[in-house]
């Protein structure tokens, strides 16, 4: 799910550091970086706490009438049709589809 958060424009979010140690964490996310994988990450556990993610993957779509959280290891865009079906945050999960979907069909 990390490498497609990208695409969709969607932050990846830390809990807390790899091992406890920042040179560690530092150098994991130095990796993902030079590897395309992701533009960064930021870290943040109270999001976590928030939303009651206990297991990742997640995608959380968030909204004004709430918020939707998705678990599992599948691909952003499934994730994203779920909540577009189902979720409080449908209009903005298929707002963030259709936008990656006409940026998709523009590059060349």
């Amino acid at each position: 799910m990390l490498h497609e958060t990208r695409q969709y424009g969607i932050p990846a979010t830390l809990r807390g550091l790899v091992n406890n140690d920042m040179r560690t964490t530092t150098d994991a996310v130095l990796h993902l970086v030079k590897d395309g994988v992701t533009d960064g990450v930021q870290i943040d556990p109270t999001l976590y706490t928030q939303y009651g993610i206990r297991s990742v993957p997640s995608l959380v779509v968030r909204c004004q009438a709430g918020y939707d959280v998705v678990r599992g290891n599948i691909h952003v865009k499934q994730a994203l049709e779920k909540v577009a079906q189902t979720g409080d945050c449908a209009q903005l999960a298929r707002q963030i589809l259709d936008a990656h979907s006409n940026a998709a069909g523009s590059q060349p």
